[in-house]
């Protein structure tokens, strides 16, 4: 009888125990998110203001090629530059500290150039273009086609205080074949402003 009794209740036990509902496990928390790192902010390089070659007013093709180069020049070699209103150079170094300001910019870059007759033009090479006609001479096409040209150019750094911070002088000179002089000169320019531009920006980087 006791055996009887006893399996219903050793039954009804193990059926309790299936059908009770399976605890669920604690669910593991997750680690907390790393803390976001402040923004760095990179501070934009210096901005410099380029006064226009020539004087107030000055429509000379060259002067006003030549100063647009200087800025493609100097934005090549990832200096910052704006073209400035056009001045002469006393009145530009007077009026330096309310250019900075306007402009939220470091200094002012003033520049100079003029040509002239290279100083290394010899005789030997101006008689080449000559050919000797009733006892003088004339060029060969009627005009002087071998023209020598010198280019000199001064920049000159003013920071925002009126000093001068940095200087350079860079030349470039050639023969000019033709009439279009202006080409000529342009070349030259050109070449001895790259020059100026790669002092400048190598400047920068040893003063970093």
């Amino acid at each position: 009888m006791l055996r009887v009794l006893c399996a219903p209740l050793i039954l009804g036990w193990l059926l309790g125990v299936s059908a009770a509902p399976a605890q669920e496990a604690p669910a593991t928390a997750s680690p907390p998110a790393p803390a976001a790192s402040p923004a760095i902010e990179v501070a934009a390089p210096p901005l410099y203001v380029i006064v226009p070659f020539g004087e107030p007013g000055d429509t000379d093709p060259v002067l006003l090629h030549s100063t647009d180069q200087f800025s493609q020049d100097l934005s090549d070699r990832r200096v910052r530059s704006t073209i400035g209103v056009p001045a002469d150079a006393v009145e530009a170094v007077a009026n330096v500290r309310g250019i900075c300001a306007q402009y939220g910019a470091q200094g002012v870059l003033i520049s100079e150039l003029r040509f002239s007759q290279s100083k290394n033009f010899s005789v030997s090479e101006f008689a080449v273009s000559f050919v000797p006609w009733v006892g003088g001479a004339i060029a060969g096409a009627g005009v002087l086609d071998r023209t020598p040209i010198f280019a000199r150019y001064k920049l000159f750094l003013v920071d925002c205080r009126g000093k001068v911070a940095w200087r350079t002088i860079t030349t470039a000179n050639k023969i000019h074949h033709g009439n279009n002089l202006a080409a000529g000169l342009t070349e030259i320019s050109y070449k001895a402003i790259a020059q100026a531009a790669d002092e400048f920006a190598s400047r920068r980087v040893q003063a970093r």
